[in-house]
């Protein structure tokens, strides 16, 4: 995904030599990418000089910059609509994003591995030449207060991506670039491409961003801990077992794994589980009780009670529901 941040030319090249273009407008160019580098949609929209939107639908991906290396210096801003992925930077860092997160990469740092969450990701990508976009904004609103060197200073030093959730402000306006209206549409999409980038500007937005970035082997360890609690999840092990299963100490293992998962390792154990009953309640044959036993619980009683806490209904309420539901 980095190498979209090179000239037109570049880019276009690079992307029809691993992809199907399937639409190719003045405004618009549209990818098939289903080769070694992946698979997916990607369509990628001119915004402005220096500014490129991409929209990306993809079931897996390996990183063009393996393949070719950047010839322009480049920040790309991605937005993640839905799913999860964790990224391994060359320099053996590790980042990790979920739905309504914001990943910043400069073209030094591109991922050099990339891990979806079942199902793949969708993705919205601003692709910013830092050099040329001072100019373009101050262009755009007609004055001189956009200065070459602060704009986005911080990622283009980053030894690694940065990541964070994204403000309100720019959930709404990633939100609206996914339902242009027809009338004026493309304005619309140019309009909220700058407005996001705008917004990542503000100093004010920033001062309190926590980013979420670490060592390389502190996150394939807690990678693999997350595949472990996901693989049985009758288990009841400790955190102190998984830890140790993972060689990492116990405070570093709950540490990271917030960071990447947004969640602790008790909040991310009950919640695959209770996304595994409600897969499971949906086949009639299958019991409470065995679902509890499934799920790692004691008996039909406790799960019960925890599924109500977690839904607000229980488990035969939402059997019967939704098994009737399918067979109408």
């Amino acid at each position: 995904m980095q190498e979209s941040g090179m000239n037109r030319m570049d880019a276009d090249e690079l992307f029809q030599k691993y992809m199907y273009i399937i639409c190719d407008k003045d405004a618009e160019k549209a990818y098939r990418l289903k080769s070694e580098a992946g698979e997916g949609i990607m369509r990628s929209y001119r915004i402005a000089k220096g500014i490129e939107l991409v929209y990306s639908e993809l079931e897996s991906y390996e990183p063009l910059s393996k393949k070719e290396s950047a010839s322009v210096d480049y920040i790309e801003i991605m937005y993640l609509v839905e799913g999860r992925a964790d990224f391994e930077m060359a320099n053996r860092h590790v980042a990790s994003a979920a739905q309504g997160d914001v990943c910043i990469f400069n073209s030094r740092v591109g991922a050099r591995r990339c891990i979806f969450g079942d199902g793949g990701i969708r993705c919205i990508n601003i692709i910013v030449l830092p050099d040329m976009l001072a100019e373009t904004l101050n262009r755009i609103f007609e004055t001189d207060g956009f200065e070459k060197k602060p704009l986005f200073r911080d990622a283009v030093k980053a030894s690694s991506c940065l990541c964070f959730p994204a403000t309100n402000m720019l959930k709404n306006i990633f939100s609206e670039l996914l339902q242009l209206p027809e009338e004026y549409g493309e304005c619309h999409r140019k309009l909220l491409t700058v407005q996001a980038i705008i917004t990542l500007l503000d100093a004010k937005d920033r001062k309190s961003i926590d980013y979420r970035y670490f060592s390389g082997d502190a996150g394939n360890k807690v990678h693999t801990a997350r595949k472990i609690l996901g693989e049985d999840l009758s288990s009841s092990i400790s955190i102190e077992e998984l830890a140790a299963k993972v060689r990492l100490n116990r405070t570093t293992l709950q540490r990271v794994f917030r960071q990447m998962y947004g969640v602790s390792i008790f909040e991310y154990r009950t919640q695959a589980r209770m996304q595994e009953a409600k897969n499971m309640l949906l086949d009639e044959r299958v019991s409470v009780t065995e679902v509890a036993g499934h799920c790692g619980y004691a008996n039909a009683s406790k799960f019960s009670a925890a599924f109500k806490r977690h839904f607000g209904f229980t488990p035969t309420e939402w059997k019967a529901n939704n098994v009737t539901c399918l067979q109408g």
